[in-house]
């Protein structure tokens, strides 16, 4: 009965209605090697069009807190592409990954700390301005014409940096080995902290099973994916003896398996993206390695699932599908389609269409007392995001600058992973 669903799902799908969606991915995938990649290979996911051309030409790169998340996505999405594709366009994908992972590994070098990844960097040629709160630090020896952003926080890791190890294991192992191996000799030598150059810990860089009172099973399980991808890259059996310390002592997979809570509907939508990016990794990489915790994982998700289920997002769906084809949501995975190809081309800060403010609003507010529809906004309508998967589907925040530009990640990596599921039921 599975099969036969897959194959009747796969015949609906029009080969124009394709087309489009790989036309969508080609001019994404152009404009952010035009004005949202940096010589050094970061990815400047929120840019002013008005001062960009100058910006990448004298290093003096915007304000940003999540590249590593941005640059990880990149090449995960690159090297899945790689893996389906043949010839010309396996080879381009290959190239994109190579660039996406240097990015990533300036990131890490910029810091001079072993396994510490900077939120974003400049180059300056004057001493950095007050910036309030921020933490910025001088750039490591030989990469002195660099400062950095510090406060490096888990997502930064769930959502770029393990991704990016587990999906380009096959086709760049030493880099994936390198950029994994060095995050978990981070936290071993921290006491599963992030400690930043001035030796404190970030704010949200406490990856301990004390984590959040013992609760914040994201952390938790972070480290966890860590060790456990460490262990298989790497002959070091400390990685090893700190995977099975954190499952059999900590019992961190076991506790885990409610990844992010809804309270009437209000979450943190930003976790729900790091607990698929930690499934994306942590259940494959299980299996593989018949890892006692894979129950407990599978467990994890699926209550996950029923969670995220209503919101249609494409991302979740095809990572569910592609990590467990047995249990996928057809559905689901024809909804996630049809938001693909209702996904904008434009992701400027325009004035939102006059039906946004036309929709029934739900009874009560979001987080930060936000307005939000009461059901999934049309994927046309809602306002943009740098990143769409961790972004309310219910928001209506209208914020218009003509002259801000978002990358198009998200869709790449919706769009790529789901290209990829379709190809092993059409395999079937």
């Amino acid at each position: 009965m599975f099969l036969l669903l897959a194959t009747l799902l796969l015949a609906s799908n029009p080969g124009g209605e394709e087309q489009l969606l790989r036309d969508k991915a080609r001019e994404f995938r152009a404009a952010l090697l035009d004005r949202h990649l940096s010589p050094e290979g970061l990815v400047l996911y929120r840019i002013d069009l008005d001062t960009i051309r100058a910006d990448l030409r004298a290093g003096t790169y915007p304000d940003l807190a999540d590249t590593p998340t941005f640059n990880g996505l990149y090449a995960a999405t690159a090297c899945t592409r790689a893996r389906i594709e043949e010839g010309a366009d396996a080879r381009q994908a290959r190239g994109d990954a190579d660039r996406a992972l240097s990015g990533l590994e300036f990131l890490m070098d910029v810091t001079g700390r072993r396994g510490l990844l900077a939120r974003g960097a400049r180059r300056i040629d004057e001493p950095a301005p007050d910036e309030g709160r921020k933490k910025w630090f001088p750039g490591a020896p030989g990469l002195e014409r660099y400062r950095w952003r510090g406060d490096a926080s888990v997502d930064q890791y769930a959502n770029g940096l393990l991704p990016a190890a587990s999906e380009c294991r096959g086709l760049f192992p030493a880099r994936a080995r390198r950029l994994v191996t060095d995050f978990a000799a981070h936290l071993l030598e921290h006491d599963l902290q992030l400690l930043d150059a001035d030796g404190r810990r970030t704010r949200f860089g406490d990856l301990s099973a004390d984590s959040g009172f013992g609760l914040n099973s994201i952390a938790q399980l972070t480290a966890y994916a860590a060790f456990a991808l460490s262990a298989e890259l790497d002959p070091d059996p400390r990685w090893a003896a700190a995977r099975d310390e954190r499952r059999d002592r900590y019992r961190v997979a076991a506790r885990g398996r409610t990844t992010n809570v809804r309270v009437l509907g209000i979450t943190n939508h930003s976790n729900d993206l790091m607990a698929w990016n930690l499934y994306r990794v942590l259940i494959p990489l299980a299996r593989r390695t018949e890892d006692p915790a894979l129950a407990d994982l599978r467990h994890g998700m699926h209550r996950t699932w029923l969670r995220v289920r209503p919101d249609r997002n494409p991302y979740f769906v095809s990572v569910f599908c592609s990590v467990e084809p047995e249990s996928c949501d057809l559905e689901a995975l024809a909804e996630a389609r049809e938001v693909l190809v209702r996904f904008p081309l434009e992701k400027r800060k325009v004035a939102p269409a006059p039906e946004l403010g036309q929709l029934p609003l739900a009874l009560l507010p979001g987080r930060k007392w936000q307005r939000l529809a009461r059901e999934p906004v049309p994927m046309e309508l809602r306002p943009p995001s740098s990143l769409e998967w961790k972004s309310s589907p219910h928001r209506l925040a209208r914020g218009v600058d003509p002259s801000i530009e978002y990358t198009g990640i998200d869709y790449l990596s919706a769009y790529w992973l789901y290209r990829e599921v379709e190809k092993r039921f059409e395999r079937r």
